[in-house]
């Protein structure tokens, strides 16, 4: 959806010309800072190489390591990775039901006196309860973190969001609302965090703290500062599609629509329902045989389940595999991760059904459309159960037993076992397709590998 055109081409020639691509004085990357922070009305604006990076840099800058936790969101992974890159422990609170975002009721029974933060998510361009969560860090003494990687320009109760906790990081990959190929932003009304955070993101020969490059270049800021004023607009175009989808379900009472906490502004990033089938005796395999029948994109459970049943986190491999920072003699406290520790999440995740709302409203009514073709077949009760395929069994046996792999790597497998040629779109069709699949299923692992996992348990 995001387009780009004269201005950003105009912007990069002048930094080609000017033959300076790093940070410097005057250039895109100070304009840039400078327009975010005004427009998100924020006193600093922090760029990086991408919001990953800031979060790994940021538990450094609120002084939290080893010994230490920090309460984090069992939907998405990205704070718990930080959390392993820091030596810290992540904990994590379950959401609620009807937003899937942190349940502040959850955070309060999570706080210990290791606890140094809640990382929040605002999911998919949802406003989580910032409010609730702000007073629960400010009466513990604890640090409230704010990812709006999905949330640019979204705003709670009058305020953008990033600005009611200490710190808030934006994302600029491709597949966000601001697309400059890779980069990241964070906002801070703190001139303590502000200089904290910016000196673990670049040192020059001698650092003062343990910190790293990881810094913006000319190139991304000079595509940002155009891609800033374009955003707006993106926005009204992407909340009339969101709108246009939910209408798509209003009628059907087994799919319920997202709900957003009162005075939210939403930035919609995916769009998403919740499957109910089990008030009309329709199995989730009978819906996604639908899914598949009627076409379009519609993925459903996003990662199948939460972050601490991956073995990534309940086995961690960071630091030698020496089972760090669980084990860290600094550590006092027990991990004891297994089914049932966050409710709501375990049974949200699995009827998680989401489309990218990013898109033309051309195509956002080609996704109505077969969004209400999955309710009439699902319904008619004409559809055989989804399986898994002659074909994705093979894919599933063949990433397993050999490890992460592209698809014309598993073309190759399939040539040299006469299972059958296949071009590399097909090949990339069907292992998209088997991401959101259970038990067995894959998972993107870098830009172009597919993971396999079992979660069968």
């Amino acid at each position: 959806m995001p387009t780009f055109g004269k201005e950003e081409i105009r912007n990069l020639a002048q930094v080609i010309k000017s033959g300076r691509f790093c940070d410097k004085r005057g250039g895109f990357m100070d304009q840039f800072r400078r327009d975010f922070a005004r427009d998100l009305q924020a006193k600093h604006a922090i760029t990086a190489g991408s919001a990953m990076l800031l979060m790994h840099a940021i538990p450094g800058a609120i002084g939290a390591g080893a010994g230490d936790e920090i309460i984090v969101d069992p939907v998405v992974q990205f704070h718990a990775i930080a959390c392993l890159h820091n030596n810290i422990v992540p904990v994590w609170a379950d959401v609620r039901p009807d937003d899937f975002l942190m349940d502040p009721a959850s955070v309060e029974k999570r706080i210990t006196k290791r606890t140094r933060a809640i990382w929040v998510t605002h999911l998919w361009g949802f406003p989580a309860a910032v409010d609730k969560l702000r007073r629960i860090a400010d009466k513990h003494g604890i640090y409230l973190l704010e990812d709006c990687a999905h949330a640019l320009l979204a705003k709670y109760k009058g305020k953008y969001v990033g600005n009611w906790g200490h710190i808030g990081t934006f994302s600029f990959n491709m597949g966000k609302q601001l697309p400059t190929g890779e980069g990241g932003m964070a906002i801070t009304n703190d001139d303590r965090l502000a200089a904290e955070l910016n000196r673990r993101i670049i040192f020059g020969e001698s650092p003062e703290v343990l910190s790293s490059n990881y810094r913006m270049t000319e190139f991304q800021a000079a595509v940002g500062v155009a891609q800033l004023k374009k955003v707006p607009g993106y926005l009204k175009i992407y909340r009339e599609g969101r709108k246009i989808l939910d209408e798509a379900i209003a009628d059907c009472a087994w799919l319920d629509r997202r709900k957003e906490l009162p005075g939210s502004v939403v930035a919609p990033y995916n769009w998403a329902c919740l499957f109910h089938g089990e008030r009309r005796k329709i199995s989730r395999a009978i819906f996604q045989a639908a899914l598949h029948q009627a076409g379009g994109y519609f993925g459903m459970g996003f990662t199948q389940q939460p972050g601490y049943l991956y073995e990534i986190f309940r086995k961690p491999n960071a630091y030698g595999n020496k089972g760090c920072p669980y084990n860290c003699h600094l550590y006092k406290g027990k991990v004891d991760w297994k089914k049932g520790l966050c409710p709501v999440a375990e049974d949200v995740i699995p009827r998680l059904v989401a489309t990218n709302n990013m898109q033309p409203l051309t195509v956002i009514r080609a996704q109505a459309r077969v969004l209400r073709k999955v309710i009439r077949l699902a319904e008619s009760g004409q559809v055989a159960p989804l399986t898994y395929s002659p074909v994705e069994k093979k894919i599933l046996e063949i990433v397993k037993r050999r490890g992460p792999l592209e698809a014309m790597e598993v073309i190759t497998h399939f040539d040299q076992r006469r299972l059958g040629h296949y071009d590399e779109h097909s090949m990339l069709v069907i292992m998209e397709s088997l991401r959101d699949r259970f038990p067995l299923k894959l998972s993107h692992a870098g830009p172009r590998k597919f993971a396999f996992h079992d979660l069968s348990g």
